[in-house]
């Protein structure tokens, strides 16, 4: 009996498939072309001039950091001198997440209009941040032509039902989901690099540190091990 003694009926109480289905799509008025012509063309313009200012406008915070860290917190009292260093750490990471993009801007060919002045920007930041440049703009490069393919997509590929680890159903929680991504902010990053955590299915393990593995072609190897030499 349902509310106020009156009977539900039974095609009631099953879902309705309708409103299982996807959202109603349609195709935009618009297309990829056309909003890339409405961008003014200076836009596409890479200055070489620009982009190393951003690096040296991060060099020198970063500089300006470190010299008050390395000098100035020893001088706080013991419990604000253990407090400061982590802060410092948030505070110098933030900035250096910054370098590390203008070297990912290198992998895209967005820094100058020389392929061979950006490689070598990008090989020299991303290795100062132990990040194997090389390695991962090919990795990189081939997420951004397959994104959203569950086949073919380099990174942050979903698991299949089938596929989950044992000990994923005691992580579908509120707690589960702040472990998960507590170890995925502190964690996620260089198992990605070694052991291609969260990456797409090989035939056999794969390391972006590895220049023989299955991520790379023959004609990428050489690249692979400059990147390591690098590091």
């Amino acid at each position: 009996m349902g509310a106020g003694g009156r009977s539900i009926p039974p095609s009631a109480k099953k879902e309705n498939p309708v409103a299982l289905g996807r959202s109603p799509y349609a195709k935009p008025p618009f297309t990829l072309s056309q909003i890339k012509k409405s961008i003014p063309p200076h836009c596409f313009q890479r200055s070489v001039l620009r982009s190393f200012s951003y690096v040296v406008y991060d060099l020198t915070i970063a500089t300006f950091l470190y010299y008050v860290a390395t000098n100035y917190i020893q001088l706080l009292p013991e419990p604000l001198h253990y407090l400061a260093w982590p802060i410092y750490g948030y505070i110098q990471g933030c900035v250096l997440t910054g370098v590390w993009v203008i070297a990912h801007e290198c992998g895209h060919h967005a820094f100058s209009d020389h392929q061979w002045l950006d490689d070598t920007v990008g090989l020299i930041l991303h290795s100062c941040l132990l990040v194997p440049y090389f390695s991962w703009k090919y990795s990189h490069r081939r997420h951004h032509s397959n994104t959203g393919s569950m086949e073919r997509d380099e990174v942050f590929v979903p698991k299949k039902k089938e596929g989950l680890q044992w000990f994923a159903k005691y992580l579908n929680n509120p707690p589960g989901r702040v472990l998960t991504l507590l170890v995925t902010l502190t964690l996620g990053w260089p198992l990605y690099l070694l052991c291609n955590v969260s990456g797409r299915e090989y035939d056999r393990f794969a390391c972006h540190y590895d220049p023989h593995g299955p991520i790379y072609s023959d004609r990428e190897r050489l690249q692979i091990y400059i990147s390591d030499a690098g590091i």
